[in-house]
């Protein structure tokens, strides 16, 4: 899928699908779907402010405005495992060379360090320092 080239209505209608679709699915089989669907999200410039989780766009302003960087997806798939009945945390990361959101899931899955796949939080944990640890109850309320 080419998002810069998808319709903005269209980007929301996709992602209420994905959403509905695997809402009955089991956790490997859900971070998986995410996975694919967040994998070809073009990455811009930084625009989420990290220390202000206050004025972190809600997923819909992500999707409708087309504000994709490497945090802001990270947000998106955090606020969509919420949706699906899962309890992440947002880490936010130092790799040595940038910092960024990343989700975590039971500190045994990571999303987003590698485009399109789930990966392993032991595997990866010592490929960054984590700074700082947001909760669902530190960020903006979308529900």
């Amino acid at each position: 899928m080419n998002w810069n080239l998808t319709p903005n209505e269209e980007r929301l209608h996709l992602w209420k699908k994905l959403r509905e679709e695997i809402k009955s699915l089991p956790l490997e089989s859900q971070l998986n779907s995410l996975a694919k669907f967040c994998q070809s999200m073009p990455i811009g410039r930084r625009s989420i402010d990290y220390y202000t989780p206050e004025s972190w766009p809600t997923p819909w302003e992500i999707l409708f405005h087309g504000t994709f960087c490497t945090s802001s997806i990270s947000l998106l798939m955090f606020h969509t495992l919420i949706m699906a009945g899962r309890d992440p945390v947002l880490e936010l990361v130092d790799d040595g060379e940038d910092v960024f959101l990343l989700p975590v899931i039971d500190y045994h899955y990571i999303l987003n360090y590698e485009l399109g796949k789930v990966s392993s939080y032991s595997d990866l944990k010592d490929n960054f320092k984590i700074l700082q640890s947001f909760s669902q109850e530190e960020i903006k309320q979308i529900t």
